[in-house]
């Protein structure tokens, strides 16, 4: 099973998100049931490694402080629109750490650098089809009213589907 951890957008962030965006974006909506900050890909796991990648992750969460989440701009990174997180020492951090504590599992991961992010949307249109608006002009300054408190965390497993992917909570941990 493809396996990752996560830091969840609240509903209310999610909701506002669309609001904000409406209109102004070179798609036509954005799929908010399952925007997610990822912090660790782990890609396929077996099953009988779960079991101690699960514990490993609920020893870690337990005691760690929540955290203040801001956003700075869209972009655009190759043919996907992505929500970018404003330099935050906390969540690299607990991305670091939270990692640190797998690679003693013998987990390993893609060695580059974690960049903080919410995917929004993949654009697989051609340049023929791709909408003439562009998120360059994007008002920044209204994506400070997405900030967030992290106060919880995932560990996930994502099914790819037909046109999708579904990611189902194994494990959520609250953090203080």
């Amino acid at each position: 099973m493809r396996i990752f951890t996560a830091l969840p957008l609240p509903q209310s962030t999610k909701d506002l998100l669309v609001s904000i965006t409406r209109g102004r974006l070179p798609i036509s909506y954005i799929n908010t049931i399952n925007l997610h900050i990822t912090l660790n890909f782990f890609g396929e796991v077996s099953s009988d490694r779960l079991g101690g990648l699960t514990q490993t992750f609920s020893k870690f969460c337990q005691g760690q402080k929540s955290f203040l989440v801001e956003f700075s701009r869209l972009q655009m990174f190759y043919h996907q629109i992505h929500l970018t997180v404003s330099k935050n020492d906390p969540i690299m951090k607990f991305q670091k750490e939270l990692e640190k504590n797998f690679k003693n599992l013998g987990f390993n991961f893609q060695d580059r650098s974690f960049y903080p992010h919410v995917k929004l949307a993949s654009v697989h249109m051609d340049n023929n089809m791709f909408p003439k608006r562009k998120i360059e002009n994007y008002p920044h300054e209204e994506l400070s009213k997405l900030n967030f408190l992290a106060d919880r965390v995932v560990l996930y497993e994502s099914q790819l589907l037909e046109s999708h992917a579904k990611h189902i909570p194994i494990k959520e941990e609250s953090l203080l």
